[in-house]
């Protein structure tokens, strides 16, 4: 066993019997255990204990500790940073330390874990990710060669630890340090654990100065736990713990944090965090971070501030126009809004991309009266919604004009809420659209309506949302020659259609129209999504329409990518 050891043996010898001694030791594997303890007046405290580098596979075994200011969130002392000005090149199982540090009257939180990590040790990195162990093999190999691995670790474990020793020590709750801190919080969430949501209101009747403190979990330039904040009228994210600004909180290297001063104006807020299904306060699954409790986000204001806070007032305008939301797989769904007076409405998408330029869960709008397509979420305007890369969002304003509208969301046979096939986005539960109005002003100007309850005066037959091998007819007449749209969408490929619609004059028994593949153009999704969207004269008289489907790729029953407009699959005949 490789003895570190930095303090001279007759330093040791003069410890007094005032001294008071507190110790954390056996230690499991992915365990972490803290100790809170104060000191009653400044001095130094001895630091001894027996660490241990254990090398299992690809990973490796680390029994570590280190100490933490209860106020200041800081590390005063690490038994990594220690390690690094010693000979570690020879560590090969367990190890002593004994050294000290000097510690200033206050509160502290002691940890000892035995933790695993995937990376190599060498003692000219640091432990923020780029510490490592190396050259280990032939060691383990020994160690290992004819034993139980978890036998001997056990057998080992019950001889590392960590100990203190020193005058006025005495032993404390560490929890009541962390409560000590969020109890004069204006919202905190921390010791988060896997598959978390949160989210708290405040409001801020004046300018005020915030502190803002939030731990998560970030690589590669994403962020899988993390927090931000957004002002509840506009849904503006005025605060974001953002990878980029994101500095490395200890242990593994994906462990971030933030602690910074932000400034708000008068307002309601909404602090929000979000956590993924692995590596957090409940478990983790690679080296925690320095201060593990508080894995999540605490805000706070300065005392001065304080009285500029209040309960949360939560505007009109949070509550949403249409909420289409937590859509599982292969659902349709649908809203209609009637709006009175042009306004402006705050849009919030949220689905899945599929390939290239398409969405496989997307939602759209449209005109109820005309059938036009006013807006869709589209693939390059979206952003990544945390998780898995295909999680997408789009937010944005857009005017709607007086009219009737419907909402459309629709999602295909895998990957959404409640059934995720890779990792889940920030928000699971907003997974559709999701509209509302910008100004509490405009509330009043919009009403629902059922969609399949609603009549459009201009129609004369529609036939839509046609499944398999059905045929599909709708008798109008019309008084006077009028002018007609004509909107048909269906299926075909190489100059043959297969899903596709006809129109015949029952007084001359002639088909007067019929959707073929060279007067149809891609209608999106699968090239073989043929839409044709057209006016043209019709003379007075009866009509029957009709519309055929094959035995495969028809309304929910895709076997490509589904049409932009998928509910029109059939045709409609409207007035113009």
């Amino acid at each position: 066993m490789k003895i570190i050891n930095t303090l001279a043996l007759a330093i040791l010898m003069c410890s007094t019997s005032l001294a008071q001694s507190i110790s954390l030791g056996d230690v499991y594997p992915k365990e972490v255990k803290i100790q809170g303890f104060s000191v009653a007046q400044s001095g130094d405290v001895e630091v001894s204990g027996t660490g241990a580098v254990f090398e299992d596979d690809w990973k490796l075994l680390i029994y570590y500790g280190w100490i933490l200011d209860a106020e200041s969130r800081e590390v005063v002392w690490h038994l990594f940073d220690f390690m690094k000005g010693e000979d570690v090149d020879d560590i090969d199982g367990p190890f002593e330390f004994r050294t000290k540090v000097n510690l200033q009257k206050g509160n502290y939180e002691l940890y000892f874990a035995g933790m695993y990590d995937s990376r190599s040790w060498n003692k000219n990195r640091r432990y923020d990710g780029d510490w490592s162990f190396s050259d280990l093999g032939g060691t383990m190999d020994w160690l290992f060669g004819s034993r139980d691995r978890e036998s001997y670790r056990r057998s080992a474990q019950d001889d590392l630890f960590i100990k203190l020793t020193g005058s006025g020590l005495t032993k404390a709750d560490a929890g009541s340090f962390v409560d000590i801190k969020t109890d004069d919080a204006i919202v905190s969430f921390v010791k988060t654990r896997d598959d978390e949501r949160f989210s708290e209101g405040f409001t801020l009747t004046a300018e005020t100065d915030l502190q803002v403190y939030a731990l998560g979990e970030g690589q590669d330039g994403e962020m899988f736990d993390y927090a931000w904040i957004m002002d509840a009228n506009s849904r503006k994210r005025v605060f974001e713990m953002d990878y980029r600004d994101s500095r490395f909180a200890g242990g593994a290297k994906k462990n971030l944090k933030v602690n910074e001063r932000i400034t708000l104006p008068a307002g309601s807020y909404l602090v929000n965090y979000t956590s993924d299904d692995s590596h957090s306060f409940e478990r983790w699954n690679a080296l925690p971070p320095d201060d593990i409790q508080f894995w999540g986000i605490s805000v706070w204001a300065d005392a001065k501030d304080k009285k500029n806070v209040v309960a949360y007032q939560e505007p009109k305008t949070t509550k949403p126009l249409v909420s289409l939301t937590r859509a599982r797989d292969d659902e349709m769904l649908a809203k209609g809004i009637t709006v009175k007076k042009a306004m402006d409405v705050r849009i919030y998408c949220l689905g899945e991309e599929s390939h290239g330029d398409d969405m496989a869960d997307f939602g759209w709008i449209v005109d109820a009266s005309t059938r036009e397509r006013v807006w869709r979420m589209k693939q390059y305007k979206t952003r990544h919604g945390g998780g898995a890369d295909k999680n997408r969002y789009v937010e944005e304003v857009i005017t709607l004009d007086p009219g009737d509208y419907i909402v459309y969301y629709a999602t295909d046979d895998s990957h959404a809420y409640g059934d995720w096939n890779s990792s889940q986005p920030y928000e699971p539960e907003m997974w559709g659209i999701t509209i509302w109005a910008t100004n509490e002003s405009d509330l009043k100007n919009v009403t629902p309506f059922h969609p399949e309850e609603y009549k459009n005066k201009n129609e004369l037959a529609v036939i839509a949302m046609v499944g398999d091998r059905a045929l599909v007819k709708k008798t109008f007449s019309i008084d006077s020659d009028s002018k007609v749209r004509v909107i048909g969408l269906g299926e075909g490929s190489g100059g043959d259609m297969y899903d596709y619609g006809f129109i015949k004059n029952l007084d001359t028994g002639k088909i007067v129209w019929e959707m073929d593949y060279r007067n149809s153009e891609h209608g999106g999704g699968a090239r073989k999504n043929r839409e044709f969207n057209e006016s043209f004269m019709l003379e007075k008289g009866t009509y029957r329409v009709y519309f055929e489907t094959d035995g495969s790729h028809s309304y929910r029953r895709w076997n490509d990518d589904p049409p932009n407009n998928q509910e029109l699959w059939g045709i409609t005949v409207l007035k113009e």
